[in-house]
C-alpha cells in the first residue's frame, strides 16, 4: 500500500467515527383525525387456550402526532450504536476535489413492523441485519422494501406501492423519502393510501417514525416525509406536510415484545436466554414454551419487567432451563397479565417466536 492509499484509509476510518450531536428544537403541534379501528385479530391464537390475563386498557392507534416533545426516550431499547458515515477522499493526483458516495455497510438495525393485537394493529420491533450507507438508511430501506422475519408481522409499504426510499438525518430532523414507480397512478396510490385499509395507513407512517428514531438513537426526534423527492400534503392519506412526532407509545406499540430469541433461532445447550420489553399489570409477564405441533407445554412461568407505570415499555429478562426438554420445534410466547380477564380492556397482548431446540 502506497502513501496515498494509507492516508485515504486513515481519513475514512476517522470519518466513520463522526456522529451528529444537534439538540431538538421545539416544533409546533397539530393533530390528525384518527382512522377507524380494525377488527380484533391475534396471530397464533391457537396456543392461547388456558392462559388468563391481559393488560391495562389501551386505545388503538389513533393517528400521527405533530412534534411537541423535547426528544425524550420512551425507555425501550434503542439501536446498538449511532449511525455513521464514511467519506472516501479523492486521490491526490486528481486535479479537482471529488467526493465519492459512502460505501454500503452492514449493520444490525432495529425495525418496527405492524402486527395484530387485541387492541388492533400495533408495532413490534425486530433486530435484523441490513446494508446501507448509514444505519438509518439501512433500517428504513428494510422497513419499506423488505419483509419481517416473523410471519406474524406485516410489510405494509410494499402493499401500498412503495418502489424505493431513502433517509437521512439533517440537523435535528430525519427526512424520509418514499418513491413510487414512474407511473402517475402509482404516485396517487402512495399519496392517498388507496391500497391500504383505513386502519393501516396511520400505523404504516408510525412504523417509519419509530424505526427512524430507534436507528438514530437520539430520542424522539421529528420526521419529515417526502413523496418522490418532494414535499407532499399527505402520504398514504395521512397529513405529512410538517415534521411529525411519534404517537404515544402505549397507543402505538404492542404492550409486549420479545427481543431474544429471534424468529427461527436454533437453540443449543441447556438454556434459553429470553429478553424483551413490556408494560403489563404490576410488571408481570407470562412466558410459555409449547411444542409447535400439539399442545404439550414444556415450560410456563412468570418474569418481572423493570416497571409498569408510565408511558413506556420496560425491559425484562430471564433464563429457561431446557436441559430436559425433548429436542424439536417449539413456540415461545410472552403475554401480558390482565387481572380483569379482558372485562375492562382489550385482552392480553402476546408475542411469539418459533424456535428449534437441539
Amino acid at each position: 500500500m502506497n502513501h496515498d492509499e494509507t492516508l485515504a484509509r486513515l481519513i475514512r476510518e476517522a470519518a466513520d467515527q463522526v456522529q451528529p450531536t444537534h439538540a431538538l428544537d421545539a416544533i409546533r403541534r397539530r393533530t390528525v383525525t384518527a382512522p377507524k379501528e380494525s377488527a380484533m385479530s391475534i396471530a397464533r391464537t391457537w396456543i392461547l387456550g388456558g392462559l388468563g390475563g391481559a393488560v391495562a386498557t389501551a386505545a388503538v392507534i389513533g393517528g400521527v402526532y405533530f412534534v411537541t416533545t423535547n426528544g425524550n426516550d420512551d425507555g425501550t431499547p434503542g439501536p446498538l450504536s449511532s449511525p455513521t458515515q464514511s467519506v472516501t477522499p479523492a486521490p491526490s493526483e486528481t486535479p479537482s476535489a471529488t467526493v465519492t458516495p459512502p460505501a454500503s455497510q452492514a449493520f444490525t438495525v432495529p425495525v418496527y413492523w405492524p402486527g395484530q393485537t387485541p387492541a388492533g394493529m400495533r408495532l413490534f420491533r425486530e433486530f435484523t441485519h441490513a446494508e446501507g450507507e448509514t444505519k438509518l438508511e439501512a433500517a428504513i430501506k428494510t422497513a419499506v422494501l423488505e419483509a419481517p422475519d416473523d410471519p406474524d408481522y406485516t410489510a405494509l409499504w410494499r402493499t401500498a406501492g412503495a418502489a424505493d426510499c431513502s433517509a437521512e438525518l439533517t440537523g435535528d430532523t430525519v427526512t424520509i423519502n418514499v418513491d413510487a414507480e414512474p407511473d402517475p397512478s402509482e404516485h396517487a396510490r402512495l399519496h392517498d393510501g388507496s391500497s391500504l385499509p383505513d386502519d393501516q395507513r396511520a400505523i404504516a407512517i408510525e412504523q417509519l417514525i419509530y424505526t427512524a428514531q430507534a436507528a438514530v438513537g437520539k430520542g424522539r426526534i421529528p420526521v419529515q416525509f417526502l413523496l418522490d423527492g418532494k414535499h407532499t400534503d399527505t402520504l398514504l392519506g395521512v397529513p405529512v406536510s410538517e415534521p411529525l412526532a411519534n404517537a404515544p407509545v402505549l397507543d402505538t406499540l404492542s404492550h409486549v415484545n420479545l427481543s431474544t430469541p429471534s424468529e427461527g433461532q436454533v437453540i443449543t445447550g441447556g438454556t434459553i436466554n429470553v429478553t424483551g420489553v413490556a408494560n403489563s399489570f404490576e410488571a408481570n409477564v407470562v412466558l410459555r414454551l409449547q411444542r409447535y405441533e400439539g399442545n404439550y407445554i414444556a415450560f410456563q412461568g412468570p418474569v418481572t419487567a423493570e416497571g409498569w407505570m408510565g408511558e413506556k415499555l420496560f425491559p425484562f429478562s430471564t433464563s429457561i432451563d431446557i436441559s430436559k426438554v425433548t429436542p424439536g420445534k417449539y413456540i415461545l410466547m410472552a403475554m401480558t397479565d390482565d387481572p380483569s380477564g379482558g372485562a375492562e380492556g382489550p385482552g392480553a397482548f402476546t408475542d411469539t417466536k418459533v424456535i428449534t431446540i437441539k
